[in-house]
């Protein structure tokens, strides 16, 4: 995994947690408070609306059915509902801003549960933070005035555990795991996030509704917060709760799952302290259009929030201070009786060394290994460091994809994977069409004005050609300055209709160094299975149509 995507990582959970939590959490004072919704109802139409914005956008596809079958959907479910029950019985014990500092006792629970069932390295920094967290979280429960204290301690240390239960859930949920590495289909990850909230929903509205007809029956209410009948006709509240859901809920949902993956979920958590302030923050911001008080926010709440804050900052600190050896442990091992792994190690990062010049970042990026796995590797001396077989294998994925089939150039496929995806387009679609480009006064701009000048060249045409075809297009260069493009689901017409745009973009003059350098294109088109089904013939089928056009000029 890359720096860059790791500190996207970040941005995204403290986004997520300084303005949504934030929002999510006025929204929830709003719906209680004043527009008396019943929380059940109000969340029964967050997470339905969640769920429908997620599947909207993704639409059904690869992961649906198994993220259903999914024993981590059903657990994720299951988890996040009885800890939102929980919840409910802690507010109805404590006052708001109480009852947000107790529930920031999960950062501690977490990195108990990662340490014990995980064996996370886990350090000074974060020690020492998760014991300040600590500290505050008593300092709350020491002043909190109820009779019911104990009963109040046991629901907060049960909320704590479930709710570091979900986010590790979502961390190693399988469904999602195998969307993160589906780079093809971009939106698988909101399609399974939106199938797991779909599940939530649906178990959430069963339990709902089993608690209204339990009251119709009986008139007596299972717990404080289960609905009536009567509180399933309240539009206000549940249009609300639609709204917030798709707005708020359904981006927090998305960004838990994607974050968790890559930060940890200790170290999400961890930020979550900032939740507290983040949503005094937009209370205040937001008081003349809500009228919500602030006066439930006491000088103990306030010194309370920040020990549980400044303590919440340090496990992160503490987690970004000890990144490097957690990279270092998470992708490598002394292998020195294991030679072969350490040779295939080795051998990929020289063959993708070599493929990228020796720029070590953009093989770091190709390979998705940070930076200083890579030099770890390059200074074993000694050669007793390998990766590890699952990283290995990742590793080998990606050189496989983004190396071996790449042109180092220009990023676009080379002739092998362009070969191997045509191999396999029958498989994809029923007809296919295959353009086949060379460039026009090509060998005068390397003669004129030098090699840089012919790269720079080389590099613009292939970023137009991915401008013109975005979509179900696999685009390559086959060598030199012949490129092509592969069209599933094309007729020779449909590829036909493409042609004078390749020409006019590629025609279009190209700057070098404030010098415009004009080429121009010829382009053979051959089609599947009109023109023939073997993929080699077709591919030589568009060179000799190209080529006709080019001796006609």
């Amino acid at each position: 995994m890359s720096s860059k995507d790791i500190r996207i990582a970040w941005i995204l959970a403290i986004f997520s947690i300084s303005v949504l939590w934030g929002l999510g959490n006025l929204a929830v004072g709003f719906s209680s408070k004043v527009l008396e919704a019943n929380a059940m109802i109000y969340t029964c139409s967050l997470f339905i609306s969640a769920a429908w914005v997620l599947l909207a956008y993704a639409g059904h596809g690869a992961l649906s059915k198994e993220t259903l079958r999914s024993v981590d959907t059903w657990g994720y479910g299951l988890v996040l509902i009885v800890s939102f029950l929980l919840s409910f019985e802690i507010f109805s014990l404590v006052t708001a801003a109480e009852g947000a500092l107790l529930q920031r006792s999960s950062i501690v629970a977490s990195l108990i549960a990662s340490w014990l069932f995980l064996s996370r390295s886990t350090g000074r920094w974060q020690i020492l933070g998760s014991l300040i967290v600590l500290g505050g979280v008593l300092w709350v429960c020491a002043g909190v005035q109820s009779e019911s204290k104990a009963t109040l301690y046991g629901l907060v240390f049960l909320f704590s555990f479930l709710q570091a239960a979900r986010v590790f859930i979502a961390e190693f949920h399988k469904p999602h795991k195998v969307a993160v590495q589906t780079s093809s289909d971009p939106k698988a990850r909101s399609r399974v996030i939106g199938y797991v909230m779909f599940v939530v929903a649906m178990l959430f509205l069963a339990l709902s509704l089993i608690g209204a007809l339990i009251h119709m029956q009986t008139g007596q209410l299972i717990m404080g917060n289960m609905p009536t009948l009567q509180d399933f006709t309240h539009p206000e509240s549940i249009f609300f709760g639609l709204v917030v859901g798709a707005l708020i809920i359904a981006p927090i949902r998305y960004i838990e799952f994607a974050s968790s993956h890559v930060i940890k979920s200790e170290n999400y958590l961890a930020l979550a302290a900032l939740a507290p302030f983040s949503t005094l923050f937009w209370e205040w911001a937001t008081q003349p259009l809500t009228g919500l008080s602030l006066k439930e926010f006491t000088q103990n709440d306030l010194l309370a929030g920040l020990i549980i804050t400044a303590g919440g900052v340090m496990v992160a600190f503490g987690a970004v201070k000890n990144k490097k050896n957690d990279q270092l442990a998470e992708y490598l091992s002394f292998s020195g009786q294991d030679t072969e792994r350490i040779y295939d190690s080795r051998e990929i990062l020289a063959n993708t060394l070599e493929h990228f010049g020796d720029d070590l970042k953009k093989t770091a990026d190709a390979l998705d290994v940070p930076l200083i796995v890579l030099q770890a590797i390059l200074k074993d001396k000694d050669k007793v460091i390998a990766f590890k077989p699952e990283a290995l294998s990742e590793l080998s994925r990606n050189y496989r994809r983004k190396v071996a089939m790449s042109d180092a150039l220009t990023g676009l496929a080379n002739r092998a994977g362009f070969m191997t995806a045509l191999k396999g387009a029958a498989y994809e679609a029923d007809v296919y069409s295959i353009l086949f480009i060379d460039l026009n006064k090509f060998k005068p701009v390397n003669d004129t004005y030098g090699h840089d000048a012919g790269d720079a060249i080389l590099k613009g045409v292939a970023e137009r050609l991915t401008a013109l075809f975005p979509k179900r297009a696999l685009t390559t260069r086959l060598g030199g300055d012949e490129f092509a493009i592969l069209l599933l689901d094309s007729t020779k017409e449909q590829a036909q209709a493409h042609v004078d745009s390749i020409k006019e973009s590629l025609s279009t003059p190209f700057d070098f160094n404030g010098t415009d350098i004009e080429i121009g294109a010829s382009v053979g088109i051959s089609t599947y299975p009109e023109d023939g089904t073997n993929p080699e013939a077709l591919l030589k089928l568009a060179d000799e149509g190209m080529y006709e056009e080019k001796t006609d000029r």
